[in-house]
């Protein structure tokens, strides 16, 4: 609730109002300068935020909503005796404080409910930062009726629910977002005699529905238990609360079929029970329902088909159904549904309906993903003149009406078509919606045109051709574009990237990768001042002086796989996080000055002609916070090339990752790496460096990609490489490590491909190297040499010709479905023994051949 503001007071202020307004204020932080009128100087009554009784000239409304307050709030203000109206939301306050208050002392007088019972609506909500231990001094406002305080920590508050139970004149209680984890599911009743809404939403509750919410005495009408965490069954006992009007129990785990008595609730307005795991049918009795204006219904492990008494809620507004229903939708399930503004189907759905067919509603929004509503683009949804959200995504539409497709999109304001298999040029049309996703598709010809209107435009996954200028440059009108949002990777486009990047001063985020553009980047991209990320890896791309530093907001590059050359550029962005240069020709030494960048968390140099040393102090300033993660874009997704594998990242956060393989780097690998105990992935492969890996490695708890592979590295493994607990992909094949290979933790689960080549290592995964074998002399080693290589010779004739039987087999079986399907899986694991053993006798006897020269 807002008042605004106003004040026809004719008295002047109360002198201990204005007293506690001035203790309020004292411990207020300010840094708008709201509060400025509060002073002594002026009638407390004519201050900002304050009103007062136009007869009595008493405080009676304090409303300081979303003035970008901090500090503490002052309890002081809990002694306006005649304060009904308290209202601190959307501030950044961090506690309470009793300094120079009497709240305490009055709490412990007999008159303490006296002095405090006039206050009836109090909303410290969306304070972010305010964490409350205890709520024992709620218990003293007697007259309480609306009490929000949604988005504070409570999480140390486990008797939450005892304290509110000690107010019966409360109406309205909000305690969403609040971290609590204990909602008493065995308590039987609570004293909420006149609560008519309950939200408790996005807590951390992880238990049954509570007796006590089905035995209220209060005509409650609603209740939101939406995101819990929720388990069990929806009880009959729900029938109890007569006059229910708006239920969400949506975001949990609720289980059991969804019950048919539901259809007895009819005053139920609002039900939402999407996003648990029901199993059995959809009740067809929920058809019953006629006041629903808003119905969402979702789950993996329903079944069947969607009732077509869901067409009888003529009073309906909002239909969401997701999950694993599936069947035929016939005109019988939108026959009555006059009213409704939005539909969104997810499941897979199939349609039956006259071409000819004009539906009894007109929608704003429409989101029918996975849906089969294709092949062809339905004829009905032309009819939809106020549509302002179209989401067709993975819908098997294959084919459009161009002219028609087109202008008819052109009046919505966010389209989703992705993920289909659409075939038109896209060379004539101009695009006119706000938000735009096209990509996977068949789109071909060249690039749209845009107007000003598009800020969010997708067209990857593509096989759109020609140059880029085509969209950047053209305007239409005098105006500038306002696209903030470009992705045209995955497409066919040629030439240069275009010497006009004045038309886009919005663009944050530029996507252009996997084409085949060329050129150098050219100096206008100096006005894309508020680029955050740009990705243009695998072109063709080229120049030998990069110089970004102009970029103040620029987070994220990726220039990767392109045929940029010189030294590895330093002049960048402070403002830097992920920096992408694989693939290139760059040569040299890695520069300290990338040491420089505090906020430097990815950085992929591998896959160059780089030398020297590893510079020590790599990441020295970017851990220093001790976060394992820093904020990052969730529409920005990066692929790193990481143990021969592409790894797909996308999210909120950014890891700390090195990536300096394959180059001609030489010396040890400093020490100082080995403290990075943040860091995710660490991939110095192919190169030249020598030394011993520290026992440090044990601290880096967070890392789990680990490839040292083909180095000259010695010396024994750590033994507390084991304490890396989170490794996924490890590799240290192929260096001049000694010794027995650790055991324990994570290590178990790797084989032997990830030491292979180490001849002096022993022990498990290594079968056929047992450490108690190596304790074998020189002499004795050189009399089985001969018979070792005859030996050696015997192995690999033996495994030459079991591949070949192997392969006679294979053919065989290439005309028996089941057992191909069955037999490649062993055959999969043969073959790698098989590799592994073959190498291992082939390095033996290379061993031996040296020892005996």
């Amino acid at each position: 609730m807002v008042l605004q503001e106003g004040n026809c007071s004719t008295h002047s202020c109360n002198k201990k109002d204005q007293s506690a307004l001035l203790i309020f204020k004292h411990d207020v932080v300010d840094p708008s300068n709201y509060l400025s009128s509060w002073s002594n100087e002026h009638d407390c009554c004519a201050w900002k935020g304050v009103q007062c009784d136009n007869v009595t000239g008493r405080v009676t409304i304090l409303d300081l909503n979303n003035q970008y307050l901090e500090g503490e709030i002052n309890l002081s203000l809990l002694q306006i005796q005649f304060l009904t109206f308290l209202n601190l939301s959307c501030n950044s306050f961090t506690g309470l404080s009793l300094r120079n208050s009497n709240y305490q002392s009055l709490v412990k007088s007999s008159n303490a409910y006296a002095n405090f019972s006039s206050l009836k609506y109090l909303d410290l909500s969306f304070n972010e930062d305010l964490q409350l231990d205890n709520l024992k001094w709620l218990s003293h406002l007697s007259s309480l009726q609306w009490l929000n305080l949604s988005a504070i920590n409570l999480e140390s508050e486990i008797n939450w629910l005892q304290t509110m139970a000690m107010h019966p004149s409360l109406l309205e209680l909000r305690l969403s977002m609040c971290q609590l984890n204990n909602v008493s599911p065995s308590v039987k009743f609570v004293n909420f005699t006149s609560l008519v809404t309950l939200d408790l939403s996005h807590n951390n509750f992880y238990s049954n529905l509570p007796h006590w919410l089905f035995n209220i005495s209060s005509d409650i009408s609603h209740i939101d238990l939406s995101s819990n965490g929720l388990r069990g069954q929806i009880p009959k006992s729900l029938l109890n609360l007569r006059k229910l009007k708006s239920l969400r129990l949506d975001d949990n785990g609720l289980m059991g079929p969804i019950p048919d008595w539901l259809g007895k609730h009819e005053h139920l307005q609002h039900l939402n029970l999407s996003e648990n795991r029901f199993n059995g049918s959809f009740p067809s009795s929920l058809g019953n329902l006629s006041s629903l204006t808003q119905l969402g219904v979702s789950s993996d492990s329903l079944s069947g088909n969607l009732s077509n008494s869901i067409g009888q809620l003529f009073n309906l507004r909002s239909l969401y159904i997701g999950g694993s229903l599936s069947g035929v939708l016939s005109k019988k399930h939108f026959c009555k549904l006059f009213n409704l503004e939005s539909l969104v189907l997810l499941s897979a759905f199939s349609f039956d309906l006259d071409p000819n067919w004009i539906p009894p509603f007109q929608l704003q929004e429409i989101a029918l993903r996975n849906t089969n509503l294709g092949p062809t683009f339905p004829e009905w949804l032309y009819t939809q003149r106020t549509l302002e959200t179209l989401d067709v995504s993975s819908s098997g539409i294959s084919s459009i009406n161009s002219d028609r497709f087109w202008s008819f999109l052109a009046s919505v304001r966010a389209i989703r078509l992705s993920k289909n298999k659409i075939s038109a040029d896209l060379s004539n049309v101009t695009l006119n919606s706000e938000y735009i996703t096209m990509n996977h598709n068949n789109f071909t010809g060249g690039l749209p045109l845009i107007s000003t209107n598009v800020y969010y435009l997708d067209l990857s996954h593509n096989f759109l051709s020609g140059p880029i200028s085509h969209l950047l440059c053209y305007k239409l009108g005098r105006e500038m574009n306002t696209l903030y949002y470009l992705d045209v990777s995955h497409n066919l486009l040629t030439g240069v990237i275009p010497d006009c990047g004045e038309n886009c001063r919005d663009l944050a985020f530029l996507k252009i990768y996997n084409n085949k553009l060329g050129g150098e980047i050219p100096p206008s991209v100096d006005w894309l001042n508020e680029l955050n990320g740009i990705d243009l890896h695998k072109n063709n791309l080229s120049g030998n002086s990069l110089d970004i530093s102009n970029f103040k907001s620029l987070e994220y590059f990726n220039l990767g796989e392109n045929n940029f050359s010189g030294v590895v550029p330093t002049k960048i962005p402070k403002s830097i996080q992920g920096m992408i240069l694989r693939g290139n020709h760059f040569t040299g030494n890695i520069p300290a000055e990338l040491c420089s960048f505090p906020s430097l968390r990815l950085l992929d140099l591998s896959q160059n002609k780089l030398s020297g040393s590893i510079p020590s102090c790599i990441f020295k300033y970017s851990f220093l916070d001790g976060a394992r993660t820093r904020k990052y874009h969730p529409q920005f997704s990066f692929e790193l090339l990481l143990g021969g594998r592409e790894v797909e990242f996308q999210g909120d956060w950014l890891f700390g990752i090195l990536d300096l393989s394959t180059n001609n780097l030489s010396g040890e690998i400093p020490p100082e790496l080995f403290d990075l105990t943040q860091l995710f992935a660490l991939n110095l492969s192919r190169n030249h460096l020598v030394g011993k890996i520290s026992s440090n490695i044990g601290g880096m708890k967070s890392l789990e990609i680990l490839d040292l592979s083909n180095n000259h590295l010695s010396g024994e493994i750590p033994a507390a490489i084991s304490n890396a607990s989170f490794l996924s992909l490890f590799n240290l094949s192929y260096n001049y490590f000694t010794g027995e290979i650790p055991s324990g933790g994570q290590l178990l689960t790797f084989t032997s491909w990830s030491y292979v080549g180490n001849l002096k290592l022993c022990g498990p995964p290594l079968l056929t190297h047992n450490c108690s074998e190596e304790v074998v002399n020189h002499d004795e080693a050189q009399q089985g040499g001969s018979n070792d290589s005859l030996n050696d010779s015997l192995y690999i004739g033996m495994g030459v010709g079991y591949v070949t039987g192997l392969g006679g087999v294979l053919y065989s079986l290439l005309l028996n479905g089941t057992w191909r399907h069955k037999y490649f899986r062993f055959l999969d694991n043969i073959l790698d023994w098989l590799y592994v053993f073959v190498a291992l006798k082939l390095n033996k006897l290379r061993e031996l051949r040296a020892s005996s020269r």
